[in-house]
């Protein structure tokens, strides 16, 4: 038992821990950046918005605004005057530093972007960034006003905080979390206030979100969204109620996971999507500026990896077989551990790996009966299921 315990504590340590590696520099393939350079010159009136835009307008959320104006002026800031104050001296040592190591790629976009016709002129607005770390909840969302009669509404997907990921994996055994009423409120509150056509989208968490508003908003409101943009974000397998809400918008949904996705196919509730190659591996694979461009489009591939569709099939077909109850005592051993390590962010379990480890193996050894057995349970359901995948995948060649 004591074997057991120890070992799902390094699979659960190594699983976050690449989780939280940052960006990998580009290495010249064609990438989002590349997009922007070679169609900035194009305006959102000649060319509305495509894939690759619904991506950098994502992206961008995970940017903090605070201060810049974009949170407080309902007309909104231009993108060019919002990277001009965001990246002015006084300013940039007044921000919060726990985006600069994990989100360096979104904060390039925004200067490059702000550089270009098609970008510059965006008005920039709406700007909110939550979170509460005792009630687990992260929120962040961002309005592009890309022409007068044309919006696109980004909600943030897991930032770097503790909170944020705990609220991630909650979004698994609630049928809704205070995260995803935030996300609806915002939408109800600032669609009124947007003349004309509205995108709205996110990655990771933020498309979870997203989908959720657009699933639950007043139908007048969801009759002005044209498209939902779902770049590798968490289902609703679990939850019947939202299934049944997301066939009045299904047609709309534009989901796109990179060809070894390990956070899209989790609880996916979507049987159709856009594999796309990417240069990175495994988790990091999860990082946008990572999967490859073709002029106008993300390059695809026929079909999601081996890797992936193994861990597809085991992990949804575990999950598929916990009650809510035993999912809740998996997530909170394993982010209260990481609390009473002082962990408040990710980067805290990169730079202090033996810290956490010895947190997290001391909160499975001495944990109630209940969560014991749980532990237990899952790591049988697990070797069983990806055994049982292995399996199937060797049948298909």
């Amino acid at each position: 038992m004591k074997k057991l315990k120890l070992r799902a504590s390094f699979v659960i340590l190594l699983v976050i821990s690449t989780l939280s590696l940052p960006a990998k520099s580009s290495s010249g393939i064609p990438n989002l950046f590349d997009y922007v350079r070679d169609y900035g010159d194009i305006s959102f009136e000649e060319e509305g918005i495509n894939e690759l835009d619904g991506a950098i307008f994502s992206m961008l959320s995970y940017i903090n605004f605070e201060g810049t104006a974009a949170e407080l002026n309902r007309d909104g800031v231009s993108l060019r005057e919002l990277s001009d104050r965001f990246f002015s001296a006084e300013f940039r040592y007044s921000i919060r530093n726990e985006n600069w190591d994990i989100w360096q790629s979104s904060i390039r976009m925004l200067e490059t972007a702000a550089k270009y016709k098609r970008y510059a002129g965006i008005k920039v607005k709406g700007y909110v960034s939550l979170l509460d770390e005792v009630a687990a909840t992260q929120f962040s969302a961002t309005i592009f006003s890309l022409t007068p009669s044309l919006h696109f509404i980004a909600f943030r997907g897991t930032d770097t905080s503790v909170a944020g990921w705990r609220d991630n994996f909650l979004m698994t055994c609630e049928n809704q979390t205070s995260t995803q009423m935030l996300a609806l409120e915002y939408m109800e509150r600032w669609a009124p206030r947007l003349p004309g056509t509205i995108h709205t989208g996110g990655h990771s968490k933020g498309a979870n979100l997203a989908i959720f508003a657009a699933a639950k908003v007043d139908p007048e409101i969801q009759d002005r969204i044209e498209l939902i943009w779902n770049y590798e974000g968490p289902g609703f397998s679990r939850n019947p109620e939202m299934l049944e809400r997301i066939k009045a918008i299904d047609k709309r949904i534009r989901t796109y996971i990179p060809e070894t996705s390990l956070v899209g196919v989790v609880m996916r509730s979507f049987s159709s999507y856009t594999a796309v190659k990417s240069e990175n591996k495994l988790f990091l694979q999860h990082d946008i500026f990572s999967w490859y461009v073709n002029g106008k489009e993300f390059e695809t591939v026929e079909d999601t990896s081996r890797t992936s569709r193994i861990f597809d099939s085991a992990m949804n077909e575990t999950i598929a077989n916990l009650s809510d109850a035993q999912f809740r005592i998996i997530i909170n051993a394993l982010f209260d551990s990481m609390e009473d390590a002082g962990i408040h962010n990710v980067q805290d379990i990169a730079d202090n790996t033996g810290r956490f480890s010895a947190s997290l193996a001391e909160s499975c050894l001495f944990s109630g009966k209940e969560t014991r057995k749980t532990l237990l349970y899952v790591s049988k359901c697990l070797a069983k299921n990806f055994n049982q995948a292995r399996k199937e995948e060797k049948k298909r060649k």
